[in-house]
């Protein structure tokens, strides 16, 4: 029980820190590749379905790639979806297929990403807090039910917490890392 509680409650920041470095090495690319669009989707028949899985992405050269749905109906949604992504990216529909441009990287550019890989890793800090907590409650619940006396009670708050400092100083170093590569 006492390790169960641990490993899952690591198990589960670990995967919100992979999640966080994932979607920042979307954010911050700069270079083009199909790829991109892995994250975007838009809402199908009330589900959420990813624009790869829709479409054909296909690189057209070094700063466009050309997205093709499978359904055109659906033209419009993907490239709103795609403007709404936070990727920073224009996009132009030319009669099936919708065009995406990454614009050069400015010293502008580079602000605006970094603006938003530092939402994203305040998000993620909230959501490894969040973990944080139910473990906690779980921990609660298991000395209620009289599982464990309040001795290993504080052990395990003291373990979690130790857990959340060296995951949230995690997204933190890669934050700077990732400021350090953008504006130098």
């Amino acid at each position: 029980m006492y390790n169960n509680i641990i490993n899952n409650n690591k198990k589960n920041m670990q995967k919100c820190l992979d999640l966080f470095i994932d979607k920042v090495n979307h954010l911050s690319q700069n270079r083009l590749s199909s790829n991109l669009l892995n994250n975007i989707s838009l809402k199908l028949n009330n589900k959420f379905t990813l624009i790869h899985h829709i479409s054909s992405i296909v690189v057209e050269n070094s700063s466009t790639l050309k997205v093709t749905p499978f359904d055109y109906t659906i033209i419009k949604n993907i490239e709103k979806s795609i403007v709404l992504s936070n990727l920073d990216l224009l996009t132009k529909v030319v009669g099936s297929s919708i065009y995406v441009k990454i614009p050069i990287m400015t010293e502008t550019r580079k602000i605006k990403i970094f603006k938003n890989i530092k939402i994203e890793a305040e998000l993620y800090k909230i959501n490894i807090r969040n973990i944080r907590r139910k473990t906690n409650n779980k921990i609660k619940f298991c000395l209620k039910k009289k599982y464990i006396d309040e001795n290993q009670e504080k052990k395990l708050y003291n373990l979690i917490q130790k857990q959340t400092i060296f995951h949230i100083d995690k997204i933190k170093i890669f934050l700077k890392k990732r400021e350090k590569e953008l504006f130098n």
